[in-house]
């Protein structure tokens, strides 16, 4: 039996012939094969570091950084510090104090747990600690190189812990060699020391490279402040808090606004119990909970603190201990959905106008220098010839022309009799332009300013439609606002299943392919509770025979072409929920009024009533904004007024 076996005695006649024999790896080795795992590059040294500071109750952080962290890498924190008797001890392969018991390992409550990372770090560099705890008169110093330990000596030394990392990968060259450069090792660092930071605000972080301070967190006790000045103070007052529980799930944090959406997921941070993870569910489930507010390829600002039961997940499962296990992987997931979704649609997400910074002080007297030059030419050329002077300083009140579909006591078009009855058909049943204005109820994602009383707007080259707002102008586009309204009507009734359509006289026939057609019994009955009946005419094009009043406008043939594209795409694999959203996407696009479409008066009226009560009406269902504000103490101070 293989019990029975001598563990020095060969287990075949081959390993016998080879000479080779089964023993004991020395500790030297040991060390440098686990640092494989837990020691990738500098910043894996930095975060083990940081975890055990964090664990040790300190209030500020320290890291020095030099070449990337191949020379040197100092983490030195206030912590509670170690025993001088244990200081050796820590430095051994699984000693710990964190965990005692198996129960202990599924119940993890602390940043590290394993009791390899120092043990790993000093096998692959010269590793030196210097710590000392509140009661201890003195600081001990250890040395450990390749693992061998130095006897401890006392020092001189503030409360704490000191440990400096030197050389990293000196006895492990074919290692060294995989690092990258300074400045791509150092970026790697910087992000380690930011995740930490986020997580616990209440912590200082400074740190360092070759000497040059890069990054300085004071502590706060506000967590919005420690994610503005960690990421961007650019999104200050773009962040909205999140807290939602359900299921045994807390889910607090911040997401941005839609208009702060990235073009990466570098602002994308995810942590459970106070440990930053990398979880593709969960950020599915973040960039979800954003469709229709912005744009497909981008991505949305979210800094996400999850609060579990140790048990319902095993950290155990990567030796870095940045990816985990949920037993039900779905719990999360809907938390986060629901508690970004509901934030959403109960904020305002209208974006402010940007407007560029006032001239300086020097350009400003250099365009008044410039401006009295060329009055003092008009001047002059006035007593020349004083008439051009007249003409072009009078400003009569002209009548406009009468072209069709304008009025010159109003100046705005005249009504579109199918458009008109296409925007109120997106209207809620029984309201009437001049009621539909001021709705009683206003969710608080529309604009404010919009509640009070009859707004006042134009409609600006027959695309953009300036309103007056509370303390301000909003600047909406017709195409993105209108677009919103059908898709949210739709949707709505989509769910209520109270669209009907509306027999067509002559079914407009539509070619498609092989694959186009096979698609089509998938998506028939998605297409039939919007109102839309398709048939198949012949092996090669199908037949729409109804259509809802909501999509008049729309071109028949382009829309079936397209949503039929969309199925037999495989490389697409949409869910059913997922095509429902494509589908109404494309239809609420190709049915909306168009950027040069001039609008009646009471339909300008009909469509701001709908941005009022619509859901979701600062983007477009494509995530493009709806409506842009612009404050009116920024006009001032562009007017110099401020």
């Amino acid at each position: 039996m293989l019990s029975n076996m001598n563990a020095t005695e060969p287990t075949s006649s081959a390993s016998s012939d080879s000479g080779q024999v089964i023993h004991v790896l020395p500790d030297a080795l040991i060390n440098k094969i686990a640092a494989g795992e837990v020691v990738e590059r500098p910043a894996s040294v930095v975060k083990e570091l940081l975890d055990n500071a964090v664990d040790a109750g300190a209030t500020r952080l320290s890291i020095a950084i030099e070449n990337g962290g191949r020379t040197l890498i100092r983490v030195t924190d206030d912590g509670s510090g170690i025993a001088p008797d244990q200081v050796a001890l820590a430095l051994a392969r699984h000693a710990t104090s964190k965990i005692q018991t198996m129960d202990d390992l599924f119940a993890i409550q602390t940043m590290g747990f394993r009791g390899e990372a120092l043990a790993s770090i000093a096998g692959v560099s010269h590793t030196t600690i210097i710590t000392r705890r509140p009661q201890d008169d003195q600081a001990v110093r250890v040395v450990a190189q390749e693992s061998v330990l130095d006897a401890p000596i006392p020092c001189a030394a503030p409360v704490g812990t000191t440990i400096e990392v030197r050389d990293l990968f000196y006895c492990v060259p074919a290692r060294r060699k995989f690092l990258r450069g300074d400045s791509t090792e150092f970026g790697h660092i910087s992000e380690t020391v930011l995740r930490t930071a986020l997580a616990h605000p209440e912590i200082t972080f400074v740190l360092s490279h070759n000497g040059r301070g890069t990054l300085n967190l004071p502590a706060t006790h506000d967590p919005q402040v420690r994610v503005v000045t960690a990421l961007n103070k650019e999104l200050q007052g773009q962040l909205l808090a999140l807290d939602h529980s359900e299921t045994g799930i807390r889910v607090e944090g911040f997401v941005g606004k839609p208009a702060t959406a990235r073009a990466t997921t570098h602002y994308q941070y995810l942590f459970l119990n106070g440990r930053y993870i990398r979880d593709r569910s969960i950020f599915h489930a973040v960039k979800e909970s954003f469709r229709g507010l912005i744009e497909p390829q981008a991505q949305p600002v979210a800094v996400i603190f999850l609060q579990m039961p140790p048990a319902a997940f095993d950290v155990n499962v990567h030796p870095q201990k940045i990816e985990v296990r949920f037993r039900e992987p779905n719990l999360p997931y809907r938390a986060v959905l629901a508690a970004i979704r509901q934030r959403l649609l109960g904020s305002d997400l209208t974006p402010p106008m940007r407007l560029t910074a006032p001239p300086s002080a020097e350009k400003a007297e250099q365009f008044m220098a410039h401006q009295t030059q060329e009055r003092r030419e008009v001047i002059a050329e006035f007593f020349r010839d004083p008439q051009p002077l007249q003409q072009s300083l009078d400003l009569p009140i002209t009548q406009p022309p009468q072209t069709a579909g304008h009025t010159a006591a109003t100046g705005f078009n005249m009504p579109d009799t199918a458009l008109h009855a296409e925007i109120h058909t997106a209207m809620p049943s029984g309201t009437t332009p001049s009621s539909a204005v001021t709705p009683a109820v206003v969710p608080a994602s529309a604009p404010a300013g919009l509640a009070a009383g009859g707004p006042k707007f134009m409609q600006f080259h027959n695309s953009f439609i300036v309103v007056e707002d509370g303390d301000g102008l909003l600047v909406i586009d017709q195409h993105a606002l209108h677009e919103r309204v059908i898709y949210e009507s739709l949707l709505a009734r989509v769910r209520a299943g109270t669209i009907t359509g509306q027999r067509l006289l002559l079914p407009v026939v539509v070619s498609v392919s092989p694959r186009q057609l096979a698609g089509l019994e998938r998506v028939r009955p998605l297409l039939a509770s919007l109102g839309i009946e398709i048939t198949q005419f012949d092996a090669s094009s199908v037949a729409v025979q109804s259509l809802p009043s909501l999509l008049s406008r729309l071109n028949t043939m382009d829309f079936i072409k397209g949503v039929l594209d969309k199925v037999a795409d495989e490389s697409a694999r949409v869910t059913d929920e997922e095509l429902l959203h494509e589908v109404l996407d494309m239809a609420a696009c190709k049915a909306a009024v168009k950027a040069g479409d001039p609008l009646a008066h009471q339909e300008i009226e009909a469509l701001l009533a709908r941005l009022m009560d619509v859901q979701r009406s600062s983007n477009c269902p494509h995530g493009r904004p709806t409506t842009i504000r612009l404050d009116r103490r920024d006009l001032e101070k562009q007017f110099k007024r401020r």
